[in-house]
């Protein structure tokens, strides 16, 4: 037996939308309907019934995929009126006429005719366009507008460079909703509103009583595709342009509604499954693409026909894509000109971060051995140090770097000590028997330890900082650092005395 295939028309495709639409209304008035009688139920103690109950179980008495919702609930309904247990002063019967005649109502509603009818007449509330007003503010009520150019340049995005154009729709109320929806119908990759740029169009005839209510429709309909005289309004944004003395500009920035719709699905192009792993932390095979500094404003997003119907589409939200320049990579310069090393790290945001942190710690503790008693926090103490440590270490191999010998200035002002680790490369003979009589590798952990202590009693005043602090920090930070020193000295002969 050969699958009976379908052949699609305008008149089915019109005829299937005002079907649903019927049946999406009717299905709303029933679900009210039913809710009002499941409350009278349960008011009057009647759904202590296991059959009544499962009736009322949304999550247990589910319809068939293949039958309609309205069906499904007018179903229920009966099987209630079949039981012998009733609620008191409730009439089915006066129930169903009720339901009969909002059925009959809809009906009416959307016969092809009657509808068509109002929806030409209403269709000049309906604007198909590429810049939408409506789409940063519900309430703005001017004129939204086609973009036809074809002008493009390869080094700007534009409206008119997007290869697929999504197409917006702005309505002046949720009543007309439907309008739209039924312009943006399609068939053979075609929308019906672009039909009706012929206004001599005979795609309405099997609906139409005689040719002149055809006509009435055709220029109904067109006028969705009218742009309009253009006009500005108070919530739009303006930009005051001087073009000479005592004169200017008033200029409205419009945004693009179909490239917010195109960059809005070009950040989404990662898969699921490639979103998963790659917030799991595992390797995917495919490219993930990221937008850094991305932001977004949410548009009227619990009624998005209110403000554009692509609006709906993305939730209410518009993406805003960061412009900043490149950021200027400086040039790594020696620290010739300070004295310590650790000053540098006193700009550092995550060194600043962990310091808060660490100093926060403290502050809540008398004294260093309640601080470090229990061994968990101990660990956290470490792990401070450890972060620190880190940061001051990426630092100086950064330094290390450097072609050696730029300590060789007359001008310097940082300590030897520090030139000895920082221009560790540094091969002349006065520099290398200094670096070898001094134990400057001492110096520097002293150097950190009172660096460390001033930034933690500048991150919280109320610190009160001991030697037993002091030799802790020295302790800690030799030991993440014991490598690149590679001393002979002993390094904790001062912190144990």
């Amino acid at each position: 037996m050969k699958n009976k295939i379908e052949i699609m028309t305008w008149k089915s495709v019109i005829e299937n939308f005002l079907s649903e639409k019927s049946e999406s209304d009717f299905v709303k008035y029933l679900k009210e309907v039913f809710k009002k009688v499941k409350n009278i139920y349960t008011d009057q103690g009647l759904t202590n019934n296991e059959e009544i109950e499962f009736l009322f179980d949304a999550r247990k008495n589910k319809r068939a995929a293949e039958q309609l919702e309205s069906e499904f609930i007018l179903e229920q309904l009966k099987k209630l009126e079949n039981f012998d247990k009733k609620p008191a002063n409730f009439c089915f019967e006066a129930q169903n006429e009720d339901i009969n005649k909002k059925r009959q109502e809809l009906n009416k509603k959307y016969l092809p005719k009657t509808w068509l009818s109002w929806a030409a007449d209403n269709a000049k509330n309906v604007t198909f366009a590429t810049h939408v007003a409506k789409l940063t503010h519900s309430a703005i009520d001017s004129t939204s507008f086609f973009d036809s150019s074809n002008d493009k340049k390869d080094d700007y995005l534009t409206t008119s460079s997007l290869n697929e154009l999504a197409i917006d729709g702005a309505v002046k109320g949720n009543q007309y909703a439907p309008i739209y929806q039924f312009l943006e119908l399609e068939l053979n990759h075609k929308k019906l509103a672009g039909e009706f740029n012929i206004l001599e169009t005979n795609l309405l005839n099997e609906f139409a009583e005689n040719e002149e209510q055809k006509q009435k429709w055709n220029n109904g309909f067109s006028k969705a595709l009218s742009e309009g005289n253009p006009s500005a309004h108070f919530l739009l944004k303006q930009v005051y342009f001087p073009i000479d003395k005592e004169k200017y500009h008033l200029l409205c920035n419009l945004v693009s509604s179909s490239k917010a719709q195109a960059l809005f699905e070009f950040s989404r192009r990662n898969s699921d499954t490639n979103f998963k792993l790659r917030n799991n932390k595992k390797h995917s095979p495919d490219i993930y693409f990221n937008f850094p500094n991305r932001a977004s404003i949410s548009i009227t997003a619990s009624n998005h026909g209110n403000a554009s119907q692509l609006n709906g589409k993305r939730g209410g939200r518009l993406g805003l894509f960061s412009c900043q320049p490149p950021v200027w990579q400086t040039q790594l310069k020696p620290p010739i000109y300070i004295k310590n090393l650790f000053y540098e790290l006193s700009k550092n945001h995550e060194v600043k971060e962990t310091i808060q942190y660490l100093a926060d710690f403290l502050a809540r503790f008398e004294s260093l051995d309640l601080s470090i008693k229990d061994p968990k926090r101990m660990r956290w103490v470490e792990q401070w140090l450890d972060n620190l440590s880190d940061e001051v270490l990426v630092y100086v191999k950064t330094i290390q770097n450097l072609p050696a010998g730029w300590s060789d200035n007359k001008d310097i002002k940082l300590k030897q000590a520090h030139q000895f680790l920082l221009d560790c490369h540094r091969q002349d003979e006065e520099f290398l028997n200094a670096q070898e009589s001094t134990n400057w590798q001492q110096i520097i952990l002293q150097d950190f330890a009172i660096w460390l202590n001033h930034q933690l009693t500048w991150a919280n005043d109320k610190l009160t900082l001991q030697d037993s602090h002091s030799k802790l920090w020295v302790k800690l930070f030799e030991a993440n650092f014991r490598e690149v020193f590679e001393s002979k000295h002993d390094l904790y002969q001062e912190v144990e005395q």
